[in-house]
C-alpha cells in the first residue's frame, strides 16, 4: 500500500479516489492514508472472520494468503498489496472499493484491531 499511496500523492488524488477507480466515494473517504485503510480492512476481515465462526486459518485459506499473512492483515500490520485486498474482496463477495469505503465503518480509521490469539 506504500507504493499506492506514492502514487496517489504523486498523481494529486486521494488514496481512495485512487483505489476507487472513478467510483463514488464519500467525501471523508479521501482524508484517509493507507494507515488508517490498513485499521479499516483489519476491522472488516476481523468482524467477518468472527461473524462467520471462522478461526484465523479458516480465514486464511478463505482468501487465499497464508495463516502469518492474513494475522498481519489482521492486526493492521505490513504492506497489504492490491491483489491481497482483491483477494479478500472475493472471498467476501464485496466490491473492493465499497467495502474499505462503507459509512457502516468509521470513517476516523480509530477501529480496534484484534490482539486476540488462538490456540
Amino acid at each position: 500500500m506504500t507504493t499506492l499511496q506514492i502514487m496517489a500523492n504523486g498523481l494529486q488524488v486521494s488514496f481512495a479516489g485512487l483505489l476507487a477507480g472513478g467510483k463514488k466515494v464519500p467525501e471523508w473517504a479521501h482524508r484517509l492514508d493507507d494507515d488508517a485503510i490498513r485499521k479499516r480492512l483489519a476491522h472488516i476481515i476481523d468482524f467477518e472472520r468472527q461473524r462467520r465462526t471462522l478461526h484465523r486459518y479458516e480465514t486464511a485459506e478463505l482468501i487465499g494468503v497464508a495463516e502469518a499473512t492474513f494475522t498481519k492483515l489482521e492486526r493492521a500490520s505490513g504492506n497489504i498489496s492490491v491483489d491481497t485486498i482483491a483477494a479478500i474482496a472475493k472471498a467476501l463477495k464485496l466490491d473492493p472499493a465499497t467495502f474499505l469505503f462503507s459509512e457502516k465503518i468509521s470513517p476516523t480509521g480509530d477501529l480496534p484491531v484484534s490482539d486476540k490469539v488462538e490456540g
